[in-house]
């Protein structure tokens, strides 16, 4: 869908599980999850969450490129924080965030292992570069590298043009 280079370091999966709208089950997603490393496994009971907190994800993306944020999506986000038992460590290199490492149950590891890159880029200061598609019919997730942090489309010449026409069409009317 995008032309755009993938987001760098522990963004990448964090990226990828946001652009897993294809994946229509738990099977799906577990394949995803083992393709990218990530710990435990994506279960039927975990599927609906991992879908609830995907969308929550993708909200505060759009709040990234100057939409609007979904006020449920901040607290569905830190509910599964604290459910995944995700916490900083202090280290010599600075603040980590790894996934729970508490006995939990294999989804909360998935889950937690995307947060965990989540709060990674939070701490970081990458996080604002993550963006959802400015387009209304599309918010495919993309990591923005312009230099000025402009990028509105996931393509330009795709998405970006088709939002230039509608404005163009609409300033003519």
């Amino acid at each position: 869908m995008s032309s755009r280079p993938s987001a760098p370091g522990p963004l990448a999966s964090v990226e990828a599980f946001l652009r897993t709208r294809h994946e229509a089950d738990a099977a799906g997603l577990d394949r995803w999850r083992a393709e990218y490393g990530l710990p435990g496994e994506v279960a039927a009971e975990t599927y609906p969450r991992a879908v609830r907190l995907r969308e929550a994800l993708r909200s505060l993306l759009l709040a990234n490129n100057a939409g609007p944020a979904d006020p449920d999506a901040f607290d569905l986000v830190n509910a599964e924080i604290v459910r995944c038992g995700v916490r900083p460590l202090i280290t010599a290199d600075g603040v980590r965030w790894p996934a729970g490492e508490r006995e939990a149950d294999p989804g909360d590891l998935a889950l937690g292992a995307v947060l965990a890159g989540v709060l990674r880029a939070m701490t970081d200061g990458t996080w604002p570069r993550m963006k959802a598609c400015a387009a209304d019919d599309c918010h495919y997730a993309f990591y923005d590298h312009t230099r000025n942090r402009s990028g509105r489309w996931c393509d330009v010449a795709g998405c970006g043009a088709n939002a230039r026409m509608r404005a163009y069409r609409r300033r003519r009317a």
